[in-house]
């Protein structure tokens, strides 16, 4: 069996899409799809074909991503699949390896994605880099421990009034987090804004709000009202966050409370929250949040070099890595990295850890600890203070969060 890989149009994107539903078990959707195409992000759609049939794809986005101090090019990679009858023939390894060596040639240092099964990605040198939280809270229960702060003013907006405050809103709060991205408008207008079917979810119409402060747009949401009525005609329905993002600590406070007090709901759910937010502290009692979390973003160096360069370091103690890398050879090797000087280079000197690629992806945002990777058994330890030294170096102001799956 011979599988030619060969890229595909915008025009193609029905047909590039099929595998990606087939494995997940859904129809087309043609509003979505018309959307998709006009995305400047995705710019990468890679067929495999088994003569004139495609029998896998996979696709990229090109993003900024925020890291620690800094930000990264990034590949997104997305819609992966492979369909039934050509499963366990290495079609999916193929793919994988040409979106690494891709993203290399366009100088993008990190893939980043969301897994659909933890088991297939951390073979090829992926590291589970954040978590994602839910939560789910009764309305009735979800005091704050204090006062919001200042009072803040809600307006609902339209398509069009939202896309121009929301974005400046994040790019406000995008450098702030390791693991936020880049949003081209068109982004906004199809993946965010558009009030759909795939948006609602069941529920009704999508909601926009921006919470202004003296004047001032200071943090927005999107969310559906899910009502229902039981026997008695009270309600028990619920707010259904999609996503809620504050420029400012008061703007995050303030957002979260006008949301937690929408009538007719009786409970506010919301999921992809970074595993360090602050409703954790805000509401008097936090484990009515019942927060659960799974993974979140995973992480593949696919340059050493370029990536350390492109975050900051909390200390400017020298460290050496020595990277394994199975998939991109050009990795492996000994790292001398100087955080005061925001750089790595290749080197000779004795190691201070010794890791897998894939173990430098979960530590890259900040949001796994070199000390956790040791007590799982996935950093060698080589120099007596090398943990705490590494940790010092690579510690972070914030988890990483990336609100939206791609």
């Amino acid at each position: 069996m011979h599988i030619e890989l060969r890229q595909m149009t915008a025009e193609q994107q029905a047909e590039f899409s099929q595998p990606i539903l087939n494995a997940f078990g859904v129809p087309l959707d043609l509003e979505r799809l018309e959307g998709t195409k006009r995305l400047p992000e995705l710019t990468s759609r890679l067929g495999a074909y088994d003569g004139d049939t495609l029998v896998g794809a996979a696709g990229s986005f090109s993003f900024t991503m925020t890291t620690p101090g800094g930000a990264v090019p990034v590949a997104g990679l997305t819609a992966v699949a492979v369909t039934p009858t050509h499963r366990r023939r290495g079609i999916l390894t193929t793919l994988i390896r040409r979106h690494l060596d891709d993203a290399r040639a366009e100088g993008r240092p990190i893939s980043s994605l969301w897994a659909t099964e933890g088991t297939i990605y951390g073979r090829f040198g992926y590291g589970l880099a954040s978590q994602a939280c839910s939560m789910s809270i009764e309305r009735d229960r979800s005091a704050f421990r204090g006062a919001a702060g200042a009072e803040g003013r809600a307006r609902l907006l339209g398509e069009a009034e939202a896309l121009e405050a929301f974005a400046p809103i994040w790019e406000r709060a995008r450098p702030l987090t390791p693991g936020m991205l880049s949003r081209s408008a068109t982004w906004w207008q199809v993946r965010r804004l558009v009030d759909n079917d795939y948006m609602r979810k069941g529920g009704g119409p999508l909601q926009r709000v921006v919470i202004e402060v003296s004047g001032r747009a200071e943090a927005y949401a999107l969310y559906c009202l899910h009502h229902q009525w039981d026997a008695s005609h009270i309600p028990v329905g619920s707010v259904r966050v999609i996503e809620a993002v504050g420029a400012t600590p008061l703007g995050t406070r303030l957002v979260w409370r006008y949301l937690f007090d929408i009538d007719l709901a009786q409970r506010i759910e919301a999921s992809l929250l970074p595993i360090d937010h602050p409703l954790g502290l805000l509401v008097a009692e936090p484990r009515r949040l019942r927060l659960t979390a799974a993974d979140g973003l995973w992480v593949r160096i696919v340059d050493v070099e370029a990536a350390l360069a492109a975050r900051a370091y909390g200390s400017k103690e020298p460290l050496t890595l020595e990277i394994t890398d199975r998939d991109c050879p050009w990795n492996a090797g000994r790292f001398r990295l100087h955080g005061g000087e925001r750089r790595a280079a290749r080197t000779t000197d004795a190691p201070d850890l010794r890791l897998d690629v894939a173990a430098l992806g979960s530590v890259y945002l900040g949001g796994v600890s070199f000390q956790r990777l040791a007590d799982a058994g996935q950093v060698e330890v080589l120099t007596e203070d090398a943990v705490p030294r590494a940790d010092s170096l690579f510690r972070a102001a914030r988890a990483p969060w990336c609100p939206e799956i791609f």
